[in-house]
């Protein structure tokens, strides 16, 4: 079958390998859709952490498919079942997986498309009991979302979803950002506002529930809403982003740290932090829970990431696919490969 290799940084190819096999307790998908994203560009060029990858590999963590064939032991799936599955690869006995929390397993970092073959191949093997079933009429190409979506999803249900009726805002027109605004939409907040960098996806905002869009640049506008909000979602993989959630915060609120800036120095001011009586949440990967709860949003249409998706390439033009997504005046928002053509 066909699929993009990534052998080290700045290597890479679509070429032929063999076709996977399942093994006791996987599955066999076919893939319709994976999405690209930020860290697959860190895998490509070599800046994501060697504790985080393992060359050579297929890259493609965020996807949908069918299922294909089962492995020794699996009876809960079946041939063309649409399916999405949990990326990290769980150990499930250790004390963070007991207690839900199976984005901080302690065994050790293991994850599709970083340590095991991805979904930018034509077909992969998973583990059944990362997988989980989608309603045969919803489509399943947008599906590939729901990876995204569940890292946005993991931090709100660790901090603790807003109450209908609160001020909510969120730091970062990208995807995460985007996908929260569509997650937060479905607690009914009395305000929820877009802070925004880049005009075209920020004008996606209103579409995803925003009932306000603020630009970043308008210091104005930013310094009105100061000690505004309830909640803040920061998604901008930029340390100025956590400044201005937490800015953003009235005193007794909560901020949600969704982006990974790279900074590594002190970007927010700790007194801030105390002096608000501020609670701050980081969010890493996503939990099994979170994974239920988008899997079931989708299922009832209440969650439709499909207008995020902007662009769609075959597997055979995915470097232009990369090009496209770092383009500087790129208007792409979700890039989708289609194994299949």
């Amino acid at each position: 079958m066909l699929a993009l290799v990534v052998a080290g940084p700045g290597r890479s190819a679509v070429t032929d390998v063999p076709e996977p096999v399942p093994g006791p307790g996987e599955v066999l998908v076919s893939v319709e859709a994976a999405g690209i994203c930020g860290s697959d560009l860190e895998l490509l060029d070599g800046r994501r952490p060697a504790a985080f990858v393992s060359y050579p590999v297929v890259p493609g963590h965020e996807w949908a498919g069918r299922v294909e064939a089962l492995g020794p032991g699996v009876r809960d799936l079946a041939p063309g079942d649409p399916v999405v599955a949990e990326g990290l690869r769980s150990c499930g006995v250790c004390d963070r997986c007991a207690e839900g929390r199976t984005n901080l397993c302690a065994a050790g970092y293991a994850e599709t498309g970083f340590t095991h073959p991805g979904a930018l191949a034509e077909r992969l093997a998973v583990p059944a009991r990362l997988v989980h079933r989608l309603p045969a009429d919803r489509p399943v190409a947008p599906a590939a979302l729901l990876e995204p979506a569940a890292c946005v999803a993991s931090g709100l249900l660790e901090a603790g979803m807003p109450l209908p009726g609160t001020r909510v805002a969120v730091v970062g027109d990208g995807p995460l950002g985007l996908l929260a605004l569509l997650l937060l939409a479905t607690a009914s907040p009395a305000e929820l506002v877009l802070v925004g960098g880049r005009p075209a996806r920020s004008a996606l905002g209103p579409g995803c529930g925003a009932t306000r869009v603020v630009a970043a640049a308008d210091p104005d506008a930013l310094a009105a809403l100061a000690g505004h909000f309830d909640t803040v979602v920061e998604a901008t993989n930029d340390p100025a982003g956590a400044a201005t959630a937490l800015t953003l915060l009235r005193r007794g609120g909560t901020a949600v740290l969704l982006g990974i800036s790279g900074a590594g120095r002190t970007t927010i001011d700790p007194d801030v932090v105390t002096l608000n009586q501020l609670r701050v949440q980081g969010a890493f990967a996503a939990s099994t829970a979170a994974w239920r709860w988008v899997t079931g949003l989708y299922a009832t249409g209440a969650l439709d990431p499909t207008p995020l998706v902007t662009h769609r390439f075959p597997l055979d033009q995915v470097a232009t696919a990369f090009t496209t997504l770092t383009a500087p005046d790129s208007s792409a928002v979700k890039i989708l490969i289609r194994p299949g053509g």
